[in-house]
């Protein structure tokens, strides 16, 4: 009887211990650290370290301090997890998902219970068959009906052949893609399928676990009822039920080692989902309780080295890319923000980095982003690195280039200085040509002015020529002679009157028109005193109702053609010899016209055997020309019934007031 208490005694003093030591080494986390469900379906880990659950109300990633829902929005149900690279296929109670870049793209609609990736083919245990994820579309596999259309638990591709696990059977077949044979091997409810040592372990649900070999079930294995899944840990294989927690069995002797449920830890009996992370600890997710992190006696941290990955950079607040190493930036890209983390689910909270820009290092701190705002153009290498304790990890390198401005480039700056010597250069040349263009046109201006002024010389030798002159004089004389005393004096005056005109109008650049034509009549009258020719005049005008008064003219102007109509035009015997002088305004010019009814210009031309009047001619041609290139000075001879009736000289001016 003592013996046997004593037994008793050792048998609950190791109970006792047993209990402690798991209690110990079993961490919890619910709601209040943070978890948005309470229900895990699947646990996996990336290769950079956060844990990613599959929850009741959307998929969380954990960083070993901060659990993050990464569908707030939907809150729907996550079923099952599975990561290639940085690729994370959902299978989500409204279809298959893929995660990749922080975005979504969704593949198809199916309710996904099991992924599996066999020879770079992905095949998608769902609630209807098999299917097979092609191009980023789902393609349903036809293998059977008892398989097409029932609820597939799991799948399970060895060397030989492949297991499929319905909510019916064992279904063993030879290859997925092209079936050849197939068949039952167990007709029960399959939950979990795994290999151990070339036998295959098939967990039923409520009936124990199956040993297969040679595709014949050998021998079970009693277990509780309800399990979930089965995994193999450490040589040690983790049965997990939904009531009953967790039992482990040695994997390859199959013998009782220990369990673990409410009765000697705080877990929860309904377990779904065990798995080991890469520092050697168990997380094992229940459907009401949350998340647990385990950890069993003798089991040491592995010695995993630490990484530091740059999670993610945005250039002027944009998130890029992380696929290049590089980047060529523009001049304007130059506010850079760096994040980066280190996962560690042991010591979260020891984390400290250090970063450095080009040959500016930052001291250890915890501090896993930065900014750098408004770089210079240049070559940048950006590295970081993180420790926990004594332990460091390998830096990280990320080089960028900002390139430069355009106006600081080498070759803009030799063509924009090229190009401001070329302008430069042309500005010279340009204003040299204008300072000699200038110079040029005061020296023609000169040149004109002196022209001009030899020829209103000229036309003042030439308008009082001494033949006319002479015959004042002998006239004057012979009215002396006569005895006509009133006469004489009236002639004496006008002569006077006109010399006076001339010499007045020599000294000036400009006259009335007034005067001009009272210069013109005085010797008109002079002439038709001391001619042999009987003529008459007339002045007609048309003004515009401006005053002759207010006509500025140069001097000298019209008397050659007059003396020329009376001298040459009158040479012969002819009817009524009549002088008419024209003046009018019209559209901005002053508009001359001397006729007569002479014998013509082209027969006087051939007549006459002096060069004095053709002189004057051509020299106030000359004068009128160059007052104004649109002169359009003419002398025509007036036709009429085909015979020559006069001559008639025509120009003009451009019109000058004195207002």
């Amino acid at each position: 009887m003592q013996k046997i208490y004593k037994i008793l005694s050792f048998s609950l003093l190791m109970i006792t211990i047993n209990s402690f030591s798991q209690q110990s080494n079993l961490l919890h986390f619910s709601t209040d650290d943070g978890l948005s469900s309470t229900s895990i379906n699947d646990i996996i880990q990336d290769e950079i370290g956060y844990l990613w659950l599959a929850t009741d109300k959307g998929l969380i990633r954990f960083d070993g301090e901060k659990f993050e829902n990464l569908q707030k929005r939907t809150n729907s149900k996550v079923n099952v997890l599975y990561l290639k690279k940085d690729s994370l296929f959902i299978g989500h109670q409204k279809g298959l998902f893929l995660y990749k870049n922080k975005t979504y793209k969704f593949l198809g609609k199916e309710i996904i219970n099991k992924i599996l990736v066999n020879d770079n083919h992905f095949f998608l245990a769902t609630q209807q068959g098999i299917y097979q994820l092609k191009q980023e579309y789902l393609q349903p596999l036809q293998i059977h009906t008892k398989i097409d259309f029932f609820p597939i638990k799991d799948i399970l591709i060895t060397k030989h052949a492949a297991y499929v696990a319905t909510n019916k059977a064992l279904w063993i077949i030879d290859k997925l893609l092209h079936v050849v044979k197939k068949k039952i091997i167990l007709n029960n409810e399959v939950v979990s399928i795994i290999e151990i040592n070339d036998k295959i372990l098939a967990a039923t649900k409520n009936n124990g676990i199956k040993i297969i070999q040679k595709n014949k079930v050998v021998s079970s294995i009693q277990t509780e009822q309800n399990i979930s899944v089965v995994k193999l840990i450490d040589n040690e294989l983790w049965i997990a039920t939904n009531g009953n927690g967790i039992e482990v069995l040695d994997a390859y002797r199959f013998s009782f080692k220990r369990k673990i449920n409410k009765y000697n830890s705080n877990i929860s009996n309904q377990i779904t989902a065990v798995y080991k992370d890469n520092k050697n600890s168990i997380w094992i997710g229940s459907a009401d309780k949350g998340l647990y992190k385990y950890r069993s006696i003798g089991t040491s941290l592995s010695d995993e080295k630490l990484q530091v990955h740059i999670e993610n950079i945005a250039i002027n607040y944009k998130n890029i890319s992380l696929i290049n190493k590089s980047l060529k930036l523009t001049p304007d890209q130059n506010n850079i923000s760096i994040s980066f983390k280190t996962i560690d689910l042991e010591n979260s909270k020891n984390i400290q980095y250090q970063y450095s820009l080009n040959n500016n290092v930052s001291p250890w701190s915890s501090k896993n982003s930065i900014e750098f705002a408004n770089l210079k153009p240049g070559k940048y290498m950006f590295s970081v690195q993180s420790k926990i304790g004594e332990k460091f990890s390998q830096k990280v390198l990320f080089h960028f280039y900002i390139d430069k401005p355009l106006y600081m480039k080498t070759w803009f700056i030799i063509l924009s200085t090229s190009l401001l010597f070329f302008i430069i250069a042309l500005f010279i040349d340009l204003r040299l040509k204008q300072i000699q263009k200038k110079n040029k046109k005061e020296v023609d201006l000169l040149k004109t002015e002196k022209h001009l002024l030899s020829l209103e010389q000229k036309a003042l030798q030439l308008q009082m020529n001494p033949h006319f002159i002479f015959n004042v004089l002998n006239g004057i004389k012979a009215l002396g002679n006569k005895g006509k005393s009133k006469e004489l004096n009236t002639t004496i005056s006008q002569f006077s009157v006109l010399l006076r005109s001339v010499l007045n109008n020599s000294r000036l650049e400009e006259i009335t028109l007034k005067d001009e034509i009272k210069t013109l009549k005085n010797y008109l009258e002079l002439e038709q005193k001391m001619s042999s020719k009987d003529f008459k005049f007339c002045f007609k005008t048309n003004l515009n109702n401006i005053d002759t008064e207010e006509i500025l003219i140069p001097p000298m102007l019209i008397q050659p053609f007059v003396e020329n109509s009376i001298k040459h035009g009158f040479l012969t015997q002819i009817d009524n010899p009549n002088l008419i002088i024209s003046f009018e305004v019209k559209h901005q010019f002053l508009h001359f016209v001397i006729e007569d009814n002479g014998i013509g210009f082209l027969q006087s031309k051939k007549r006459k055997n002096s060069n004095h009047k053709s002189v004057a001619l051509s020299v106030t041609k000359e004068r009128i020309d160059n007052l104004s290139p649109k002169s359009v000075f003419k002398i025509e001879e007036i036709i009429k019934n085909n015979q020559i009736k006069g001559t008639k000289v025509s120009f003009r001016i451009p019109l000058k007031t004195d207002y």
